[in-house]
């Protein structure tokens, strides 16, 4: 029976399809394509993916902190709520919602990572066919602790 056991852990661990969602998750820090923004997306529950905005950029130091529709600022905000799903071609993808922290409109949204490892988000309103796709790029630069960017530079918001 012990053999058993270890030879079921073995071809687990062995099996490639074991955690390919997951490598092909996008999480982690994004420029928006504005290069405004920066999001950070993470596991938030059974595959599901959110995004909170965590550094935004101002055009001048003593500018105050953007404000979401409601008056509160956009920084922390989560703007982005996703389950996992399956695109036609078998690659995984994210569907769910953006929230426009501008205005409080909300869009349906599809999340996924192309060959070069930038995200796209693709936003809705109704059928697929009716919205706009963003690249975002990875971001490795600095956020400070008051939710600004540290100056953004062509390595951290370089495409590739």
């Amino acid at each position: 029976m012990p053999r058993l056991c270890v030879l079921a852990m073995l071809l687990f661990l062995a099996n490639p399809a074991s955690g390919v969602a997951d490598q092909a998750a996008p999480t982690g820090r994004w420029i928006t394509a504005n290069g405004q923004a920066v999001v950070q997306i993470f596991p938030c529950g059974s595959g599901n993916l959110c995004g909170d905005i965590v550094g935004i950029a101002l055009a001048h130091p003593g500018d105050k902190m953007p404000t979401d529709w409601q008056g509160q600022p956009q920084c922390g905000l989560t703007i982005i709520q996703t389950a996992p799903a399956t695109a036609p071609d078998g690659s995984p993808i994210w569907q769910g919602s953006v929230l426009d922290p501008r205005n409080g409109n909300v869009y349906h949204a599809e999340i996924k990572l192309d060959s070069d490892r930038h995200l796209l988000l693709h936003g809705y309103l109704g059928l697929p066919i009716f919205g706009q796709t963003q690249t975002w790029l990875p971001y490795s630069g600095r956020t400070l602790s008051n939710c600004h960017l540290a100056a953004i530079t062509a390595s951290s918001s370089a495409s590739g």
